[in-house]
């Protein structure tokens, strides 16, 4: 399970030292967001790579997925009132599909498709996670989206005080099928409780 992000729906794609993103409607995107795809170029962890990730500005807002924010975990008590009434922090959700330029934006990896000239599509999901991880240098405007297993109520809990409105629940054994519905793949809101 990981959270459900919300901007730019892209896929990355690093190779000769320099990133470039296509957005869902296959338009290339990087002078758009020509900072993040410095930042990602600086953050490759290979010579080649295709990442499938969103552009966002939930990634660099206080209390994101950034360990390194500056920006404090809720304490026990703020979890368990969290969890048991459900109470969250109100923010403006971010625009479903382009961005305002002028407001910090973060491109955050969910999957590795190709590493170094070598497709990935097949190789099951946990696999492909732990790859996109040595791959991938979290720093400044580049995240990797976390993802976890049961018991995830604590997540829950954080994600939600964060501001996410979905969760999305992925099976460990799943591949990656592009332009097609993944019945290993769910998106659901995020609970109340």
């Amino acid at each position: 399970m990981e959270p459900r992000w919300s901007g730019v729906r892209v896929l990355a794609h690093f190779a000769d030292r320099q990133a470039t993103f296509v957005d869902e409607d296959g338009e290339d995107c990087t002078a758009e967001f020509a900072d993040v795809a410095t930042a990602l170029s600086g953050a490759a962890g290979a010579d080649d790579l295709i990442l499938d990730g969103w552009l966002t500005v939930q990634a660099t807002q206080p209390g994101s997925t950034d360990p390194d924010n500056g920006v404090d975990a809720p304490s026990a008590g703020a979890m368990m009132m969290q969890m048991m009434v459900g109470s969250r922090i109100l923010r403006a959700s971010p625009p479903k599909h382009r961005l305002d330029p002028n407001t910090p934006i973060a491109f955050v990896a969910i999957d590795l498709l190709r590493v170094d000239g070598t497709a990935l599509l097949d190789v099951p999901l946990l696999e492909r996670k732990r790859l996109l991880e040595s791959c991938v240098r979290p720093e400044g405007l580049i995240r990797v989206t976390p993802f976890v297993r049961h018991p995830i109520g604590s997540f829950v809990a954080t994600w939600r005080g964060m501001g996410f409105d979905g969760l999305v629940y992925k099976s460990a054994n799943s591949r990656y099928l592009p332009g097609a519905a993944n019945n290993d793949c769910t998106s659901v809101p995020m609970p109340i409780k």
